[in-house]
Parts: structure tokens; sequence; C-alpha cells
């Protein structure tokens, strides 16, 4: 499980099973923004952004995650940052 506000120091790739994301409610339960599912990825605002995580993310049942570190995902993506930026403005 990841926490909203963590630290967002990978970038995730869903290979087998679901996810929930899940946002902060004050004095209420956290509440489902979406699913994903395998082939759908999360994490990369926190990267592209250098900011903290903006959803929490939850495993439905077995789950299994590609993950990429910070230097990884620049070194690979890097080239491409610009227009990543363009699509979450």
């Amino acid at each position: 499980m990841f926490f909203e506000g963590d630290t967002g120091a990978e970038f995730y790739i869903i290979e087998k099973g679901n996810v929930v994301c899940l946002k902060q409610q004050e004095g209420q339960p956290d509440k489902e923004v979406r699913t994903l599912g395998a082939g759908d990825h999360f994490g990369e605002l926190a990267l592209i952004n250098n900011m903290p995580r903006s959803l929490g993310i939850k495993a439905k049942g077995e789950t299994r995650l590609l993950m990429l570190d910070r230097d990884t995902f620049t070194r690979i993506l890097g080239s491409i940052e610009v227009h990543l930026k363009k699509d979450y403005k």
C-alpha cells in the first residue's frame, strides 16, 4: 500500500492484478477515485513534478508491479519529460 503524501521516488506499471487509487477526505474514509489494472501505471506525477504522491494506492488481491526508480525513470523517459508535463497542466 502507498499513501497519499508519501515521497514519490518510484514509477510503477501493473503487470498483474488491480489497484485502487484513494483520495484522503478529512474525517471520512478514503474515497476510491479509480481502479487500475494490468498495463496501467502510476507514480509518474510525483517523479515528474518532484512532489509527494497525490493519491494512495491499495492492491485488490494478488498484484504484481514492475518498478522504476527515479534515476531509471529519468534516464529512460527524460527526453520526453517536457511533453509529459504538458499532459498534466
